[in-house]
């Protein structure tokens, strides 16, 4: 095991547990998605009611480019987020802890004073709301089940991974995303 895979936090702090109505409508909501080892490929964004997905990786370029999104350079993209959560007094929230780490592990970038673990606020939220109910929760499609919102099969676990990865394989074997087959376009869509 290397530095890199241990865990840079070892405490979460009482900021990261709560967040105020407000708050959570100013707030800058963020979402990793890559593989266990390596650099995120791309980050979902969402400030304002605007969502944005934003590629990170090098190896996504053709695709991201022939789908019209945007691709930076992780460590410059993240800081600009953190600067602006901080200059306009806003939290960066995730539904876990990852997001946090990763910004530290592959950016070098400590984001704790503005971040909140939305895992930990639904927690709250459930055995302050629900204290008779027992349903194992173990994930954010419990949670959106519970409210009644339906999240399809599609976006089951790992599966962005696994068509992240066909996808960055197709285009390291063909070169360029117009060679892609149709089912591998498919997969980046």
């Amino acid at each position: 095991m290397t530095n890199r895979d241990l865990p840079f936090f070892t405490e979460t702090l009482g900021s990261e547990k709560t967040i105020t109505k407000q708050d959570a409508e100013r707030a800058i909501y963020i979402d990793f998605e890559g593989f266990e080892a390596r650099e995120p490929s791309l980050i979902g964004v969402s400030i304002d009611s605007h969502f944005e997905q934003v590629i990170l990786s090098i190896a996504l370029r053709s695709a991201a480019k022939a789908k019209c999104l945007v691709t930076r350079d992780g460590k410059e993209y993240l800081n600009e987020l953190f600067n602006l959560a901080i200059k306009e007094d806003r939290k960066i929230v995730a539904f876990s802890s990852h997001e946090k780490e990763q910004c530290q592990k592959w950016y070098g970038l400590n984001i704790s004073e503005v971040y909140v673990n939305a895992n930990l606020v639904a927690k709250a939220w459930y055995r302050k709301t629900y204290p008779a109910t027992r349903e194992k929760i173990t994930g954010l499609k419990d949670y959106l089940k519970l409210i009644g919102v339906y999240r399809g099969d599609y976006l089951g676990v790992r599966q962005t991974t696994q068509r992240i990865k066909a996808v960055e394989d197709m285009l390291e074997r063909k070169g360029a995303y117009e060679l892609l087959t149709p089912v591998n376009k498919a997969k980046w869509t």
